[in-house]
């Protein structure tokens, strides 16, 4: 693979919402697993943990926590002025986790921050400095530990989407998973073979608009 070759295939995953009823096989699901702590870290620190839910019946339980919280927020929005806005909007918050064949659950602690630490042992108010915690250093190391899987599964024929909406059943699929402090989920990764071509890739802004050049 080249440089051209690579931007290519990069620039040809997609998120996934729906998917064929057909299991993923647990080496390959393992090897996501492996590409994901490939990523970067902190220190070196991995502050990562994934749940991986194949189950049949606690993706349905995963599934129904998210749908019933989402249909809650719809009815108190639908009580304002903005029921017209919401729309369905709160459907996406679940449907793609209907389809799945897996569900990953992405998870995070932090760490003492040392050099705070260092900071106040010589007498000195760590918030005069912007150290690690200040960009969130292990929430990032996931997140970047997420892509990778991401990209993972693109290699291996699957689709994927990283999701935001099910953190409104966050205290539910925690409950559900046995997820507690110090852990923190970070969405839900839905996982399958795509049931349909690939979309379409929706509108990137231009390269001019998101960066800075000091040359």
């Amino acid at each position: 693979m080249n440089e051209e070759s690579s931007l290519t295939w990069l620039l040809s995953r997609r998120s996934i919402r729906s998917f064929k009823d057909q299991a993923i096989p647990r080496e390959t699901l393992n090897n996501l697993i492996v590409a994901a702590t490939s990523a970067p870290s902190n220190t070196n620190r991995q502050p990562w943990r994934f749940a991986v839910v194949s189950s049949r019946e606690m993706r349905a339980k995963l599934v129904d926590a998210v749908r019933t919280r989402a249909n809650h927020i719809k009815e108190i929005i639908h009580r304002g002025h903005h029921a017209e806005d919401f729309g369905n909007y709160g459907d996406f918050f679940y449907e793609p986790l209907l389809t799945a064949a897996t569900i990953i659950i992405p998870q995070y602690r932090n760490y003492p921050d040392l050099i705070a630490n260092f900071l106040a042992s010589g007498g000195v108010d760590p918030k005069q400095f912007h150290t690690a915690s200040a960009m969130q250093a292990e929430l990032c190391s996931t997140s970047a530990a997420a892509m990778v899987l991401l990209l993972q599964a693109h290699a291996s024929g699957l689709g994927a989407c990283w999701m935001a909406g099910p953190m409104v059943a966050r205290d539910d699929i925690c409950g559900l998973l046995n997820i507690s402090p110090p852990w923190n989920m970070v969405g839900a990764i839905a996982l399958g073979y795509p049931a349909d071509p690939p979309p379409a890739q929706k509108p990137r802004k231009p390269v001019d608009h998101v960066v800075q050049w000091f040359d």
